[in-house]
């Protein structure tokens, strides 16, 4: 009888234990790769927009309705992509980049920007090892071919929503040929 309920408890933990490690690795990339199909499915290395968060919104998790979101799905396995956006005045502003296992190798906001006299933020996203920047567009290496783009700007007057909305869209995403 103890050998019995002994291999049965041995067993649920051995299964237990697989199916954390499982979903421990596995969950994060199955998560962004389906984030990163949805939000490229009209075009990988493509600046997206999008409307302010309600209660409806669910494209990026727990969205906050204070905050305008773009986003760009890359895809650095036809080259670098560079990242070009302009930085507003007088409200929080950030870029974050994440891998294909939603991990964040790099953000940069507002207040660094402005302390380093940059009023448009640009960065060259290449894959690990390539080390290929230029002067004016520093290389941030991605530690996989794909990966989001995303920026976030804060409403902090809705008088200001209009003019926020049209400085956001200048961001642009592309892939980067070297001139």
């Amino acid at each position: 009888m103890f050998g019995r309920i002994f291999g049965f408890l041995l067993g649920a933990i051995v299964i237990g234990a697989a199916v954390h490690v499982a979903s421990v690795y596995f969950l994060p990339q199955a998560i962004m790769m389906w984030t990163i199909h949805k939000i490229g499915s009209e075009g990988m290395n493509t600046m997206r927009f999008g409307k302010r968060p309600d209660e409806t919104a669910r494209a990026i998790v727990r969205p906050s309705p204070d905050l305008l979101y773009s986003t760009c799905a890359y895809d650095l396995s036809t080259g670098p992509v560079a990242v070009h956006a302009p930085v507003p005045d007088n409200t929080y502003w950030s870029v974050s980049l994440f891998d294909d296992k939603t991990n964040n190798f790099y953000v940069a906001n507002d207040r660094q920007m402005h302390a380093e006299k940059k009023t448009v933020m640009d960065l060259l996203v290449v894959p690990a090892g390539a080390h290929s920047g230029t002067k004016d567009m520093p290389a941030v290496e991605s530690p996989s071919t794909t990966g989001l783009v995303l920026i976030r700007t804060l409403i902090d007057d809705d008088r200001k929503l209009a003019a926020l909305d049209a400085f956001r869209r200048k961001a642009t995403c592309r892939t980067w040929h070297q001139p």
